[in-house]
């Protein structure tokens, strides 16, 4: 018996398969909405009419997509896009966890160098050693800070979409039940 994702049985599969749910389509639409960095090749290749300037622009998109659809499919929508935003929960978690202790590591270990170096700052011209020094530490926390916040800010956004499609297939459920 194959399992998981040999099967073909991803989540991002079953959103594509049965919902008609492209995340990464989707994910640019809502980030071109958001003005949020995006690859320009990725908003490029995009097509001119998925490029809303509005919520609601946006949101008649995904109403027009999905109205065709029963209520019950819908609430099944409704419950995957609840797991995605499930699923990334821990991820973010985890990063935070990770990205505390590296932060902590490499701090420790800048200063433990800066601080036992076997340097003898007499033979180095002063403005290195006022200047240039501490603008290196600098920027080697700003580059770790970066490469190790980046996947946490990344999720953000991931959520967000999640959310709010969640809330307009929610919207549409609740209509189709008052029909």
């Amino acid at each position: 018996m194959i399992k998981g994702k040999k099967a073909g049985k991803s989540l991002k599969e079953i959103g594509k398969r049965w919902y008609d749910f492209d995340f990464v389509l989707e994910r640019t639409i809502y980030c071109y909405l958001c003005c949020s960095r995006e690859k320009k090749r990725k908003i490029r290749k995009m097509d001119e009419k998925l490029k809303f300037e509005s919520y609601q622009q946006w949101k008649k998109y995904i109403w027009d997509k999905y109205e065709g659809f029963d209520k019950d499919k819908l609430y099944e929508f409704s419950r995957y896009l609840n797991q995605r935003i499930r699923n990334i929960r821990p991820n973010r978690e985890y990063w935070s966890i990770v990205a505390t202790v590296l932060l902590t590591l490499a701090i420790t270990k800048i200063v433990d160098v800066y601080l036992n170096s076997q340097i003898n700052f007499k033979d180095i011209p002063a403005i290195v050693v006022v200047l240039l020094l501490p603008v290196l530490v600098v920027l080697s926390l700003v580059i770790i800070m970066i490469q190790t916040f980046y996947p946490m800010f990344d999720t953000n956004i991931d959520e967000n979409l999640l959310k709010d499609y969640k809330e307009i297939i929610d919207e549409i459920v609740k209509a189709k039940i008052e029909e």
